[in-house]
């Protein structure tokens, strides 16, 4: 079966790449004579990022590009704070290099350019060549239009569109400075007018490149702008009372290398192919640029063809089920792109979205105060609280759109000294209780560390993760998590503080803010966490203590199976929905990046045989990685390096 796409930008290159790697034959044809790679740079949801990991595991010594961004900062053209959001795996990255990366995947003699679209040779209703303008015709089965907005296959095959009247316009540069980059590291800044359709937002996308862009209201372009000195003249006026950092953004851009945007999208369309002619990206459906949505979309679009090609099915299910599977998300989009447009048309005076598409697919991404509050005294040596793992990973998984855990640490193991057990009172009687844990429950524990090299207190780890919360919640919750697998599972001392700076490094932690906090405020925060634990009569790791927004309390006290976790959520909430989707094993990873075989089979639902059976086939496929001791094994998944320059 031989695929043509028409169109070599992101969705095409996409899908190209995994039908040929998957032995299917392609014909990629790009109009231009090189490929197009204007846009600039671009925000990278975590389900792009899973594509493009998917796409990396042809040739790992191809390495993903992008900045890391752990933050959207919102904040008034005055310099004052509206809204801070930690972002979990978002990448910015520019365009060119995208591009640059996808095409590094595709054969030279796949690709064919300066082939610009006219129209098809059908037979019997179904096309079977795509005709170019230069003359030139590709034969085919299958044809993709991804040939993006104004997609002249989509003209073919359901006629002229009607796009959405032009209200707001976007220029969007790139600055490489490594000094000025510096200012927004890691952090996605976006700066509100009050009452007026004015906003400018800065990413950097390398350790000294950053990406900007000014959206504007049209009815504020009182002149002509055709020159880029008109362009900068233009820049300046409207940012006039920004602040400083905004002027030392428009002070070193080059203002005859600026893209101008008009923002316009269209309805949803009724379906998104015609027998044979298939659509994806924005030749399929266009979202205002509002939600940092299209090239996700592009992105997860040409993944979902890609693996619906791959089935064999026939075409006519093939499009079926890939309309079915993203049309009501996409109309989502293109809703929530309108509705961004108008509030940002009045300043923020109507009113604060969050200028990104949510992971939970809500419509309004507008952070919402959890329903539930959890208080969670831990401890990172504590075994109890290792066993409750697999309980709160699915209390997450099933319930977690209405709570929120906080992580309070309880200080279990002062010093030997000073310990307190009523059974344990040396490092061997704590081997002997985890011996009889690893028994008695199926989460891996060794019991080594107590005997080969014995922790003499659970501070320091302690502290280590507050200095980890300082920086970042989310990374903070995988630093916490990986400290906790090199204790039980691979019996490390982790009171060495050069291990805890490599977990933190790993994770992704600023390595030099981390030793810093740790002798200084991350003390103090664990000493306000142990005084809290006081003031709530804390005596029994773990403990968790739910409330509600009416104040009623549960408290749970030792270990706890699922039912009781979730029988606390439903008492304080009675209409809480259960989250019954059954996920796949890599989206399982995705979520969380590393899982015993016991978490894997609790989360899927399935034996451990079998859980262990779909595991060692995933090993063996090159995805995952595992280690193993004597009483359980851990699984990762093989990781992708994201650049960082």
């Amino acid at each position: 079966m031989k695929i043509v796409i028409i169109g070599s930008g992101i969705a095409g290159l996409t899908l190209g790449s995994i039908l040929q790697n998957n032995d299917f034959e392609i014909s990629i044809n790009e109009r231009n004579e090189n490929l197009d790679t204007k846009g600039h740079a671009f925000l990278m949801h975590p389900d792009a990022m899973d594509v493009l990991n998917v796409i990396a595991k042809y040739n790992p010594d191809y390495e993903i590009p992008g900045q890391i961004i752990e933050k959207i900062l919102l904040l008034s053209f005055d310099n004052k704070e509206i809204q801070t959001t930690e972002l979990d795996s978002w990448i910015c990255m520019k365009r060119v290099d995208v591009i640059d990366y996808l095409v590094s995947f595709i054969k030279p003699q796949n690709m064919h350019y300066g082939r610009n679209f006219s129209h098809f040779l059908y037979e019997n209703n179904k096309a079977i060549a795509a005709v170019f303008t230069n003359g030139e015709i590709e034969y085919g089965d299958i044809f993709i239009g991804a040939d993006g907005a104004h997609s002249k296959v989509r003209s073919e095959i359901f006629g002229a569109i009607n796009f959405t009247p032009v209200q707001v316009k976007e220029i969007v540069g790139v600055i490489k400075n490594e000094k000025l980059a510096s200012l927004f590291q890691n952090r996605f800044t976006k700066y509100l007018c009050n009452d007026k359709g004015v906003a400018v937002g800065v990413i950097p996308c390398s350790n000294n490149e950053l990406v900007w862009f000014m959206q504007y209201d049209i009815t504020l372009e009182t002149e002509p702008i055709e020159t880029p000195e008109q362009l900068k003249n233009h820049c300046y006026k409207l940012l006039d009372l920004f602040p400083n950092e905004v002027k030392q953004v428009l002070d070193h851009n080059d203002f005859t290398n600026n893209y101008i945007w008009r923002s316009t999208d269209f309805d949803l369309l009724p379906s998104f192919s015609k027998n044979n002619i298939l659509l994806i990206g924005d030749a399929a459906h266009l979202a205002l640029p509002f939600t940092s949505a299209g090239t996700t979309n592009a992105l997860v679009d040409a993944n979902l063809m890609a693996n619906l090609i791959l089935s064999n099915k026939p075409i006519a299910e093939i499009s079926s089920a890939f309309y079915n599977e993203r049309a009501n998300l996409l109309k989502e989009h293109i809703q929530l792109g309108r509705d961004i447009k108008d509030k940002f048309l009045q300043g923020t005076k109507a009113g604060i979205v969050l200028p990104l598409i949510s992971k939970t697919k809500e419509k309004e991404v507008t952070i919402k105060k959890p329903k539930i509050e959890i208080l969670y005294f831990t401890d990172p040596v504590c075994s109890t609280c290792w066993l409750v793992q697999p309980q709160l990973r699915k209390l997450a998984l099933e319930y977690g759109q209405y709570f929120e855990i906080k992580y309070y640490m309880g200080g279990l193991l002062p010093s030997w000294e000073s310990y307190n057990g009523s059974k344990i009172k040396k490092p061997s009687d704590a081997a002997q209780h985890w011996k009889e844990m690893a028994e008695k429950y199926p989460m891996p524990i060794s019991p080594d560390v107590w005997l080969n090299s014995p922790l003499a207190s659970s501070f320091p780890p302690s502290i280590a993760i507050k200095a980890a919360q300082i920086q970042s919640k989310v990374k903070a919750f995988h630093f916490h998590r990986r400290i906790k697998e090199l204790l039980f599972v691979e019996s490390k001392n982790i009171t060495d503080i050069e291990l805890l700076i490599k977990v933190a490094t790993e994770v992704g932690l600023n390595k030099d803010l981390f030793i810093e906090d740790l002798s200084k405020v991350a003390v103090r925060k664990f000493e306000d966490d142990l005084d809290l634990a006081t003031k709530l009569n804390v005596q029994v790791l773990p403990t968790f203590i739910f409330s509600n927004e009416l104040d009623e309390k549960i408290i749970l006290k030792g270990y706890q199976e699922f039912y009781t976790l979730e029988k606390a959520i439903l008492d304080l909430y009675p209409i809480a929905i259960k989250d019954e989707r059954k996920r796949d094993a890599l989206e399982l990873f995705r979520l969380f990046p590393s899982l015993t075989t016991f978490e894997f089979s609790f989360l899927m639902d399935i034996s451990n045989e079998a859980a262990n059976e779909q595991l060692t086939e995933l090993a063996q496929r090159h995805i995952l990685v595992s280690k193993t001791n004597k009483t359980g094994t851990i699984w990762k998944q093989v990781t992708i390096a994201v650049s960082s320059n």
